[in-house]
């Protein structure tokens, strides 16, 4: 069953327009061309196609949601057959969310569009931090480039402005899907660790061997979190300036972005997770979400109470810095 969904997840994958509305289509965009494009899939494949299996665990716990599965199904079948099956053989290609959700995806297309558009972002900033051609002035250049694309579309794009904490945490359905499915949320939480702290593994790393030690140390690492979970997974939303110090000094607004990103994810899980809301109200409440977090005046606070924040927050509970599982070489 599970092979057919991922095999119909590869074919929906090679069309060229998606539905961004009801009864609209969007032409996808393409990567920001560029000489360091697929740097870091070309350096390190395994991890590369992690990637595939975090958006595939991601698309499937909303479509389950959506659906309104059993929590004991998310959390028991769905976190056994991601943890040791998908994961240990994650699918080489990226897949398509409409093919993996689309009961979410024909719920609020909107979302899967904002979604894809922040992983593109992600991917390209791994292969600028992986890239051993560029100058530091350079890769700073390549990742301010990278970043006016993502922000050229202001109908996708998250804000670069960091939201308070209070916007994912007192909605009217807020902490509900991590109170219901905690090893499901552990273990999305594990991917937002890996998916900042392979930015400080890779900024690191004086030379291609230490690159490849700190990458490799970051992914045991995240491998071990999902032992014994959610005992051993994080236990609060990892943020950029605590786990990732590096990239979020020098990189800020991107850093703000994935923070942004993640804590859309948690209120999109608990929105989903609510118990008898009918589907045209969590469209609604889904839709107001994403808007939230694209606007620069909802719950916004400054980058220094954003920074302060972080450090305020318990740094072992959100999993850890990368350095504790690399060591503390300067970038």
């Amino acid at each position: 069953m599970r092979r057919a969904l991922i095999a119909s997840a590869l074919l929906a994958g090679m069309t060229a327009c998606a539905p961004l509305r009801r009864g609209a289509t969007y032409d996808e965009q393409i990567w920001l061309p560029a000489s360091h494009n697929w740097t870091f899939r070309a350096a390190y494949p395994s991890v590369d196609r992690l990637f595939n299996a975090f958006d595939y665990g991601h698309a499937r716990v909303y479509d389950r949601l959506a659906r309104r599965a059993p929590a004991a199904d998310i959390e028991r079948a769905d976190y056994d057959w991601i943890t040791t099956r998908l994961l240990r053989h994650p699918p080489s290609v990226p897949l398509d969310e409409a093919a993996i959700g689309p009961a979410y995806v024909r719920l609020a297309p909107e979302l899967r569009a904002a979604f894809e558009w922040a992983h593109m972002l992600h991917r390209q900033l791994y292969d600028v931090c992986a890239d051993a051609r560029l100058t530091p002035a350079q890769r700073d250049a390549a990742a301010a480039a990278v970043l006016r694309y993502y922000r050229s579309r202001p109908d996708l794009a998250l804000s670069t402005v960091p939201k308070r904490m209070g916007l994912m945490e007192s909605g009217p359905h807020a902490l509900g899907f991590r109170r219901a499915h905690p090893r499901y949320n552990g273990l999305l939480w594990s991917y937002h660790w890996l998916q900042m702290t392979l930015y400080d593994a890779l900024l690191a790393g004086g030379s291609r061997a230490e690159r490849d030690a700190n990458v490799r140390a970051v992914t045991a690492r995240f491998f071990a979190m999902l032992d014994d979970a959610p005992r051993t997974t994080p236990a609060d939303m990892p943020m950029a300036a605590a786990i990732a110090p590096a990239f979020a000094a020098r990189y800020p607004e991107a850093a703000i972005v994935f923070d942004n990103l993640h804590a859309l994810h948690d209120v999109v899980a608990d929105i989903l997770a609510a118990p008898g809301v009918p589907d045209a109200e969590r469209r609604r409440l889904l839709l107001g979400a994403l808007t939230a977090y694209r606007d620069d005046v909802t719950q916004a606070t400054t980058v220094a109470e954003w920074r302060d924040m972080a450090e305020m927050m318990d740094l072992a509970r959100m999993g850890g810095a990368a350095r504790d599982a690399f060591g503390a070489r300067r970038p």
